[in-house]
């Protein structure tokens, strides 16, 4: 069902309308929408019919890309355990993919000085405490639990800037 959530959500917003759009057409509250967008609530039959009906597009059709959709989620599992000061690919196995994951491992103190893969490139400190220096010479310092999506440039240097490794997932778009 939370697929089906979903694939309202891509219409209503391949539409460009707002949930309150979407809510006056199809008479269901905007907080009913937003749970079932989320994948928090079920819809009853008549409320997918009712979305479906808003959206223009059949139920059945809506159903069938739902399930198309969780159908074509490969799962890949990698090791956080990698070796200090490399990086193991975690989607190595997936031809034609349109992401690549890596898990990038920093001994203490310890830095690698490589350009990430090409931007967006999305990283998430899992453990410890990173600087990212920039060509530009700008940084940027992230701990546990910190984030950063990068739209345009990607960082040149990468420094553990703690007494214990670090861990940094690292998500690289590969679409045009």
């Amino acid at each position: 069902m939370m697929a089906l959530g979903r694939e309202f959500r891509r219409l209503r917003l391949q539409r460009g309308w707002s949930l309150q759009r979407l809510a006056t057409e199809s008479g269901i509250s905007v907080a009913g929408i937003q749970k079932i967008e989320r994948g928090n609530t079920n819809p009853s039959l008549q409320t997918a019919v009712s979305l479906s009906d808003a959206l223009g597009q059949p139920l059945p059709d809506l159903v069938t890309a739902a399930r198309d959709a969780i159908r074509s989620v490969t799962m890949v599992h990698g090791s956080p355990q990698a070796i200090p000061d490399t990086a193991v690919d975690l989607s190595g196995a997936i031809g034609d993919r349109a992401m690549r994951a890596e898990i990038l491992s920093l001994s203490p103190k310890k830095s690698v000085e490589k350009e990430l893969k090409k931007a967006p490139l999305f990283i998430y400190v899992l453990e410890g405490s990173v600087s990212l220096q920039f060509p530009n010479g700008r940084f940027e310092h992230l701990r546990t639990q910190d984030a950063i999506h990068l739209l345009d440039e990607v960082p040149t240097r990468i420094e553990n800037s703690v007494g214990r490794r670090s861990l940094l997932l690292c998500v690289s778009d590969l679409r045009n």
